[in-house]
């Protein structure tokens, strides 16, 4: 089966027009893969054009402070993938002379990139034939055989590899990719493909059994589990108290409020607070409760407002009593960002 021809022909004509298209440097290509891992081209864009133009290259990155790293992204969630390019900037820097490596199995081991992201880098940057298979190439791929296998399962993942691997262009490997990125993309969509004005459509199994539909398939979804979460509003004048969140689980070295976890009665939280903080606060008033959704959480999200405490009152050395002013400085997680932006707006 060629799919590349057409494919190609089509991409040469409607190749989307993005800031990033077009570059060779492996640095811009694999920022801009690492953002939009996880992210809409919508709401991403933004991002990377405001991270390239603060680290424009490895060795501003690898020169970084975690903090400044992570307030960048604040917003797009999935902060590990931050935490990871900043180490992996500064181990090419450390290591390879600041020179990414073009070696597909040398860029494949980097902390953070997996096969998808090295064969976008290995391909793209160093026409070396690697396909790159994400969420639109399941799509167009498991349509084109109609075939029905889980895209999530380690069978499909295996199959639709293997299967790009042999379609794939040996003469423009990297634009076989993006062109396959930007037909699921843009006409080959999950709900209402555009089958009329696919290039595939003479080739494509589903469109003529009409069960485009119906794929690509997926397994069942993973109940996700609820927590909650329970902010403490710590004020005096112009200045409040935050942490920074350390060890593993969420948001791990973005910075929030001190926070009670569990569905407590405010009783139970202003005592747990009394012992985890050493912060008086018999009279907790609940001043907002939100709602968000993570890939396998749901969070209930509580914020509670503590009455005057005085700065010797609290002893724990994990807080910090910041300025309302410098509040921008520190990279907290989209709730807690959202929710402070509606503080300093009233």
């Amino acid at each position: 089966m060629d799919i590349a021809s057409p494919l190609l022909l089509w991409y040469d004509r409607h190749a989307r027009t993005l800031p990033w298209r077009g570059s060779r440097d492996p640095y811009i290509i694999w920022v801009s893969e690492i953002i939009f891992q996880q992210t809409r081209i919508e709401q991403g864009t933004g991002y990377f054009l405001r991270f390239v133009g603060r680290f424009p290259d490895l060795h501003s990155l690898a020169a970084a402070g975690e903090d400044e790293v992570l307030r960048l992204w604040q917003g797009l969630g999935y902060y590990s993938r931050a935490r990871n390019m900043l180490f992996t900037a500064r181990f090419i820097v450390e290591n390879h002379g600041g020179i990414f490596p073009s070696d597909f199995e040398m860029i494949r081991k980097l902390k953070g990139i997996g096969d998808y992201t090295a064969s976008c880098i290995a391909s793209i940057c160093f026409g070396q034939v690697h396909a790159a298979v994400d969420g639109n190439v399941y799509r167009v791929l498991s349509r084109v055989i109609a075939d029905k296998t889980a895209i999530d399962s380690t069978k499909g993942q295996v199959l639709f590899k293997r299967l790009a691997q042999e379609l794939i262009s040996r003469q423009r490997p990297g634009d076989f990719n993006e062109a396959l990125m930007d037909l699921g993309a843009t006409v080959c969509k999950p709900r209402s493909p555009e089958c009329t004005i696919c290039p595939l459509i003479n080739l494509c199994r589903a469109c003529e059994l009409k069960i485009q539909g119906e794929l690509p398939v997926k397994s069942p979804a993973i109940k996700k589990s609820a927590s909650v979460m329970n902010y403490l509003l710590v004020m005096q004048g112009e200045e409040i108290v935050i942490q920074k969140r350390t060890g593993k689980g969420i948001w791990n070295g973005l910075y929030e409020l001190p926070m009670i976890a569990g569905d407590l009665e405010p009783a139970s939280i202003a005592a747990e607070c009394q012992s985890v903080y050493g912060i008086k606060a018999d009279n907790l008033s609940e001043i907002r409760r939100i709602k968000h959704v993570l890939t396998h959480a749901k969070l209930d999200i509580r914020f509670y407002a503590v009455t005057t405490v005085s700065k010797a009152s609290i002893g724990n050395k994990s807080l910090l009593w910041v300025s309302g002013r410098n509040i921008v400085e520190y990279p907290f997680p989209k709730p807690l960002v959202d929710f402070l932006d509606s503080l300093s707006e009233s």
